[in-house]
């Protein structure tokens, strides 16, 4: 079934922009194969010329700067049709401002953006093999830059700002920058605030870390943990160099019990050395985190980490890998429930039942 992608808008470039070190994009970097400039002000990224262009692709049914393979949303709207999925809606569900400035071919949008996301300071605690290649910790200047970057966002956009996601490229309690901005965060600044978003390998992410965030607990209602792994060998040996599995499960256990947090999703990057953890990944988190508990799914990616014999290696999704049927598979059965979420579409059977 081929899908007229004409009757779809996808909103989140209307709504989101994404910060990074050296890029800026205004979808998950992903996904979005065209960046914003990173030379102009952060003030100038939201009406750029680029960010006008970004915003036509995703309303005259081009999405010609989407990946469609990798992005989980658009993918399966290509796969399966059907309705609104996501950000991505029908022309016939959108939000008022965004249908008329299709409507009436509007170049600028007012305001700023009601997302913010910030992955300008690559901080972390862990040397994950499929991320980084060194363990990257921000120096005294580095984190000047990272503070400088915050204030800038902040003198620009914080009036618009509805939701903050933080970070997507560091851990938020590893980097001192991050960590001081939610310890020290002031809710007058950001009048329309309602959301913060955190990603987090969790590694840090216990009792005494979160009560020295007291002003941040009301907003944090959603939140993603990178885990990659559904033993603690693999954990620990394979996805998640330096972690500690006992650990991360008893910081999981606190962590379902945050009344705030609505939803946890638990991701997990699919490569060769996971893939058949699948499974008990799932039911792992799931036990932990009961209906809070989400499974999101991805592709490895190549981000400069491996050479291309390496990566041919790692992407077991390639039909060329020698454990390629096997995988397919897995996926076939790890997939099924309803609480899982992916960008592994392409090799959906829909005939097949969940053994889970």
């Amino acid at each position: 079934m081929e899908v007229d992608l004409s009757n779809y808008v996808c909103t989140v470039p209307f709504e989101a922009m994404e910060i990074h070190e050296n890029s800026n994009f205004m979808c998950c970097a992903s996904w979005l194969l065209k960046p914003l400039p990173n030379n102009v002000p952060i003030k100038d990224l939201w009406n750029s010329q680029e960010a006008q262009d970004i915003r036509k692709s995703v309303t005259d049914g081009s999405f010609r700067h989407c990946d469609k393979n990798q992005c989980p949303y658009l993918s399966q709207l290509v796969k399966f049709g059907g309705g609104s999925i996501g950000p991505i809606k029908h022309i016939n569900d959108l939000p008022v401002d965004i249908d008329d400035y299709v409507k009436n071919n509007t170049v600028n949008i007012e305001g700023g953006p009601k997302i913010i996301q910030m992955s300008f300071d690559r901080t972390c605690n862990f040397k994950c093999p499929s991320c980084r290649v060194d363990m990257i910790v921000a120096d005294s200047d580095k984190i000047k830059t990272v503070n400088l970057t915050i204030e800038e966002i902040e003198e620009a956009y914080s009036d618009s700002i509805e939701m903050i996601y933080c970070s997507g490229t560091a851990d938020p309690f590893a980097s001192v920058s991050y960590r001081n901005f939610l310890r020290n965060f002031n809710p007058e600044k950001y009048p329309k605030l309602k959301h913060i978003h955190l990603h987090t390998n969790a590694s840090l992410w216990d009792e005494k870390m979160w009560n020295s965030m007291p002003n941040i607990h009301k907003y944090v209602k959603t939140c993603e943990i990178s885990i990659d792994a559904g033993t603690k060998d693999t954990y620990e040996n394979i996805t998640r160099l330096g972690g500690n599995w006992d650990k991360l499960m008893d910081n999981l256990k606190f962590i379902s019990t945050i009344d705030t947090l609505k939803s946890v999703k638990c991701s997990f990057v699919v490569q060769t050395s996971n893939y058949s953890e699948m499974v008990i990944f799932t039911k792992t988190m799931k036990k932990i985190l009961g209906k809070k508990g989400h499974i999101f799914f991805g592709k490895i990616n190549n981000w400069g980490t491996f050479n291309n014999e390496q990566f041919m290696i790692h992407k077991i999704w390639d039909p060329q890998h020698p454990e390629h049927k096997l995988f397919v598979d897995m996926v076939n059965v790890a997939t099924k429930p309803l609480f899982v979420f992916h960008n592994l579409q392409e090799f959906i059977d829909t005939s097949k039942k969940t053994l889970i």
